[in-house]
């Protein structure tokens, strides 16, 4: 039995086995309450619905364990926002939700806010403006519809036959489709970006306007810097240098572009 270690953000342990059937499959541990409880309740329900997730081939509930199939195919960055890909979202995010899953919360708080920035060390400026980011944040969570949580391209895949899955359920919540459409743009985006994405997506779905989407889109885009830098820096990943790095030089210039559109 061979190993490939694939844990990356997340707090669990994500290995590739070749299991004794000569056969790759997935095992994460010990994995979140609200992912465990995905794959035994409302997972087969949404693939049901066309919203694939991987097949569960065990479960140890001692252990916060699943091994799960594999999906061999990565879907890149440049692929990942595709007609295919909005399709399935908007099909989860139009799923009624069930009050008996679990989910997970999601939130942006002031002291998470204020963590990041510290982290940050931006420019006064800057941090007042996604200061205010935040202070219009609360769009993003008390929509009611179903979300992943957590889209990004490294969270897709394909079979061999070629259909489209989405993995990495720890973050299955409810909140704005904005949470599960900011990912699907590289980098930090821009307001045309952000725009052009909500009016492929909208005729998808009932969710609000283009113009409503895209300023949530872009309000998710900030929320999401504080939330990688606070869980890299909370999990002691090594790349939190490169990403704090990276949010340096970006973050400013692109908060000057968008502040306008709260």
């Amino acid at each position: 039995m061979s190993v490939q270690d694939l844990s990356k953000m997340g707090a669990a342990n994500v290995a590739l086995f070749v299991d004794e059937q000569g056969q790759r499959v997935i095992e994460k541990y010990p994995v979140s309450d609200v992912e465990y409880a995905f794959y035994q309740h409302a997972a087969h329900r949404l693939n049901a619905a066309k919203i694939a997730s991987p097949k569960l081939l065990f479960a140890d509930p001692a252990r916060r364990l699943l091994r799960l199939e594999y999906i061999p195919h990565p879907v890149s960055q440049d692929a990942v926002a595709g007609d295919e890909t909005l399709a399935m979202l908007a099909r989860l995010h139009r799923f009624p939700p069930d009050a008996s899953w679990r989910y997970h919360t999601h939130t942006w708080s002031v002291s998470a806010l204020e963590k990041s920035l510290s982290l940050l060390a931006l420019p006064e400026q800057a941090s007042q403006q996604l200061r205010r980011f935040q202070q219009s944040s609360e769009v993003l969570f008390r929509h009611p519809g179903l979300i992943s949580g957590d889209s990004n391209a490294g969270n897709w895949g394909r079979r061999d036959n070629g259909e489209l899955v989405l993995f990495d359920w720890e973050r299955f919540s409810m909140g704005s489709p904005a949470i599960d459409l900011a990912p699907l743009i590289k980098g930090m985006g821009t307001t045309d970006a952000f725009q052009a994405l909500a009016e492929r997506y909208c005729p998808l779905s009932a969710h609000a306007t283009a113009r409503e989407l895209g300023r949530e889109i872009a309000i998710a885009k900030a929320w999401i810097v504080t939330e990688v830098v606070t869980l890299l820096a909370a999990r002691q990943k090594a790349d939190l240098p490169r990403y704090l790095s990276w949010y340096r030089e970006h973050l400013p210039g692109w908060l000057d572009n968008t502040v306008t559109l709260l």
